[in-house]
């Protein structure tokens, strides 16, 4: 099929005119209505504007997955009341519809229609962006997002690249200073890693005799001091949130990550059941133990529907335990950033029942300040 629209007169147009197309959308339909839309002061009536191009572009009969999720999540911000970043969410959702539906009626017009072949192209972006750890813009759809997510994944590079640098000047640094201590430095901080705190206290005597600089000692025992209390605030946690909950994991990062898998919502709903305080009660208490750390939620499910609905869902849910933590931790609205993953990333299979329930979860990750 791809072969016979390549081979058709007038498909060079099109794919010389993609770019411009999908900049024309953004810039021509896109902005000018945006600067509009945000002099109105209901987020509804912001949007409906935008929804009612949509529509008159044909994106209820030519996009119906993703009029479906527009719809059923402006219902529900109506119905249930939504946080000002929820409608924001709201609202680039409908940019995308409109921008996408512009652009499905204008190639239907020219007998080209290429819905399918859009959605894999904006979903390969979305993967790419994955594995890589960057998310494509979501107000953009082919062609500039594929730019947006090449200058991403440019700037990534770049940052990685700047970390490796520093780290090996680092590493430069340490070899020029410890010299010819390095082997056997290594040696007994192997040693150190597995003995217990009487066994460690006695090689750093050895040390010392064996003149070992204070400052090596010192930092040993700060470090190894970190280290302990990290791992009793983890079994600390583990106690209070109990096993039925979830697990409390200490990160090769230094990072606790709590994996709740016990907090229950209701089906196909970000509202928490009731009797479900107490859960966020105790993840309140396990971040006030490392004050001044940073904090993320982020939201998962398992396969079940739809990837776009159960990855809106998660990150709806994760916004509601963070705004439910910030209250409980006296901090304002936005300071705990939020995540939805949706079913991009299972701890277990989605082919039992038991797997899928695991998958459900709510991931909190604590970030301690060193």
């Amino acid at each position: 099929m791809k072969r016979k629209l390549l081979a058709r007169p007038g498909n060079d147009l099109v794919r010389q005119g993609l770019a411009g197309l999908f900049l024309a959308l953004m810039l021509g339909t896109g902005l000018t209505a945006l600067a509009q839309d945000e002099a109105a002061a209901d987020p509804y009536e912001q949007i409906k504007p935008i929804v009612d191009q949509a529509k008159n572009l044909g994106a209820k009969g030519q996009l119906p997955l993703a009029w479906r999720d527009l719809d059923e999540q402006l219902r529900y911000c109506r119905e249930d009341g939504c946080s000002d970043g929820q409608w924001q969410t709201v609202r680039e959702q409908a940019y995308r519809l409109r921008n996408m539906a512009a652009f499905v009626d204008e190639m239907r017009r020219k007998k080209s229609g290429m819905e399918a072949m859009l959605g894999r192209f904006d979903q390969a972006l979305m993967e790419v962006g994955a594995l890589f750890g960057v998310a494509p813009d979501p107000m953009l759809s082919g062609s500039p997002a594929a730019a947006d997510l090449l200058t991403r994944l440019n700037d990534e590079n770049l940052r990685r690249q700047a970390l490796i640098d520093s780290l090996t000047i680092t590493n430069r640094y340490l070899a020029e200073t410890v010299g010819s201590r390095v082997v056997a430095q290594d040696s007994i901080i192997t040693r150190l890693t597995v003995e217990n705190s009487s066994l460690r206290q006695r090689l750093w005597e050895v040390e010392l005799r064996a003149g070992v600089a204070e400052a090596d000692r010192s930092a040993a025992e700060t470090l190894l001091r970190r280290q302990k209390e990290k791992e009793e605030a983890v079994a600390s946690i583990k106690s209070s949130i109990g096993p039925g909950a979830g697990e409390v994991l200490l990160t090769p990062d230094g990072d606790i990550l709590l994996r709740i898998t016990g907090i229950a919502f209701g089906v196909g709903s970000a509202k928490l059941r009731a009797g479900q305080e107490v859960v966020v009660e105790r993840l309140a208490a396990a971040v006030k133990m490392f004050p001044g750390a940073a904090v993320e939620v982020a939201g998962h499910t398992d396969d079940t529907g739809t990837r776009q609905a159960n990855v809106r869902l998660s990150r709806r849910r994760a916004e509601t335990v963070a705004r439910l933590l910030e209250k409980e931790l006296g901090l304002e609205e936005g300071g705990i950033a939020t995540q939805g993953y949706g079913p991009d990333r299972p701890v277990a299979l989605n082919n039992t029942d038991a797997g899928r329930a695991r998958n459900r979860r709510i991931d909190v990750v604590i970030k301690p300040v060193d």
